[in-house]
């Protein structure tokens, strides 16, 4: 064979190559700064952009992306730096116990509006979490809760989840920040259950769970958990040695929880 030949056969063998490693993603979700490299420079990604999976995410603190592969499988990730997409679809080992705290978390997501409401709030503080759920910052912000509060008992998680950061944003305008934390939680759960962990985890990052009152705990378990899940491990280890030091947990499961996930981390 000329050396012509080899050439071109290796031209050709290397382009298969590449074609059969790079495939289409898409952008499913993306919130604070997060960069794709394009044509040498780096440029802002936005919703439903379409990249190869050779190319490099950059993500800055606080920025949450959430891409989809042709296949219809989606990554997450949550921390600062710099990532060639291709190895974010990789799959990867995940600590048994963040895997069991996580399965919990999907469990109660799916379970309801109920469980949504007095997830991890025990005796008298489940009745005053229940009724005061809604209480609070003004009609607009309360009537918009209830709406996604309706739409997550009628199983539409989807719909629930753009009700409540409506419902947070209203909140957020009343000064009201009890309100908007435990509807930040409430849209973190309806996230987790429409298949987003992106969006449940900005949703919880959106507010503090020292605002969210008797869900404190909940909230604090629930961000450590999708912060870990996404990278941002740090994040999660700082913020559960604060909620175990300062006696956040009440329930004796959660605490086991919190503190399993912690010596993981």
């Amino acid at each position: 064979m000329s050396q012509k030949r080899l050439f071109i056969t290796a031209v050709f063998a290397f382009v298969v190559a590449i074609g059969a490693f790079a495939a289409p993603v898409v952008v499913d979700f993306v919130d604070g700064d997060a960069q794709v490299l394009s044509g040498g420079s780096w440029k802002k990604l936005d919703f439903d952009d379409k990249l190869d999976s050779a190319q490099s995410v950059r993500l800055a603190a606080g920025a949450v992306l959430e891409l989809r592969s042709q296949s219809g499988s989606t990554i997450a990730i949550a921390a600062p730096g710099t990532y060639v997409i291709d190895a974010l679809f990789k799959p990867k080992a995940e600590a048994s116990a963040l895997a069991t705290v996580a399965g919990k978390l999907e469990k109660l997501a799916k379970g309801g509006p109920a469980d949504q409401t007095v997830a991890g709030v025990r005796g008298s503080e489940a009745v005053e979490a229940k009724g005061t759920m809604w209480a609070g910052g003004t009609v607009e912000a309360d009537e918009a809760a209830k709406e996604a509060f309706e739409a997550a008992s009628a199983g539409d998680h989807a719909k629930a989840y753009s009700l409540y950061m409506e419902a947070f944003q209203l909140y957020v305008d009343a000064f009201d920040p009890t309100g908007a934390a435990r509807v930040a939680y409430s849209a973190s759960l309806s996230a987790i259950a429409s298949g987003s962990g992106a969006r449940a985890l900005a949703a919880l990052r959106s507010a503090s769970p020292e605002d969210a009152g008797a869900l404190r705990s909940s909230y604090a378990l629930a961000l450590a958990t999708l912060s870990a899940r996404y990278g941002a491990s740090a994040d999660a280890k700082a913020l559960l040695k604060k909620a175990i030091d300062g006696g956040w947990f009440d329930e004796p499961a959660a605490l086991a929880d919190a503190r399993s996930l912690l010596a993981s981390l």
